[in-house]
């Protein structure tokens, strides 16, 4: 009897190993008999034939992973332990070395959850050795001012772009969502070249900003000087022309004047326009007289005629 109790309970204990649960931010992938069973299992307690007939991994399709390629190796002039991990070196178009430090998320796919689980080994390495591979021929018909500096964005892009291709026609089984070039620094023994360089091309930069600068500030007091000069013609010509008109006006005034004096008194034009040209020269005078007067002191014995105008005998 007692093995036929001790029988029941190791078959009990046997079939409750189909029991499984499967965690609230998890969905559990199912094998019966090495055949993957759909739909995936969601979060709770399920029952399912015992192990190894049935088999379940869990995974949780909204965790963004991180791999990391390559570290920076430490300068052996400062007191800092250094890593273990081989450093990424890359070899550039220009024949130069850069050490770069690459970080990839991505998610596990759960359309292609099988191809990520069960089509490989071990798919990180994978990855891996794609990240790789993509970088080294990016970086291998790049510059290494084009890495280094100038354009990182732009090498991020295309990394991203070829790495998602590849590993959708390698059927990794997951969606890369960044890959970046966190770091991108020489080796420790070219250090100092290449801050002299990275220094040059600052102070190339800075001169060329100071140039601009200049110029611009330059040829901004040229304009305002041009259109200075440009308006103060502009206000001299209408000023002149205002002149030259009203005088014109004045001109033509007084001819009519003389035309119109003539005609009434039965004069000719000529003596008309004579007694308004005295006239006004008189006038002329008494202003002229007024801003400047002065004393005459005269001979008694040598008399001064102070008539004005003279008659046309003394002419």
């Amino acid at each position: 009897m007692k093995l036929k109790y001790l029988l029941g309970i190791a078959f009990a204990s046997y079939f409750l190993t189909g029991l499984y649960t499967v965690p609230a931010n998890e969905k559990g992938v199912v094998r019966r008999f090495g055949r993957v069973i759909t739909p995936l299992s969601t979060s709770g307690l399920h029952l399912d034939l015992p192990w190894p007939l049935a088999r379940v991994d869990r995974v949780n399709f909204n965790e963004v992973r991180t791999l990391s390629l390559g570290e920076i190796e430490a300068d052996p002039n400062f007191l800092i332990p250094t890593t273990a991990a081989r450093p990424a070196t890359f070899l550039t178009g220009d024949k130069n070395l850069l050490l770069l430090k690459i970080n990839v998320q991505y998610r596990v796919s759960e359309e292609h959850v099988i191809d990520w689980l069960y089509r490989s080994i071990s798919p990180i390495q994978r990855l891996q050795l794609l990240v790789e591979t993509t970088t080294t021929d990016l970086v291998s018909r790049c510059g290494v001012d084009f890495v280094h500096t100038q354009g990182l964005a732009e090498l991020n892009n295309r990394l991203l772009q070829d790495v998602r291709l590849q590993a959708a026609d390698l059927r990794l089984g997951c969606d890369v969502e960044q890959v970046t070039v966190d770091r991108a620094e020489p080796p420790a023994r070219a250090k100092a070249e290449f801050l002299d360089v990275s220094n040059a091309r600052a102070d190339m930069a800075r001169s060329i900003h100071d140039a601009r600068s200049y110029a611009e500030q330059k040829l901004a007091e040229s304009q305002a000087d041009a259109r200075k000069l440009k308006d103060d013609a502009e206000q001299t010509r209408h000023a002149k022309i205002s002149a030259a008109a009203g005088s014109a006006d004045r001109f033509n005034l007084l001819t009519g004047q003389i035309q119109r004096d003539a005609e009434s008194r039965n004069r000719t034009y000529g003596d008309s326009k004579q007694l308004v040209m005295n006239r006004l020269t008189i006038e002329t005078f008494q202003e002229v007289l007024n801003l400047a007067k002065m004393k005459v002191v005269l001979d008694a014995e040598h008399p001064v005629d102070l008539t004005f105008p003279p008659s046309r005998g003394e002419r």
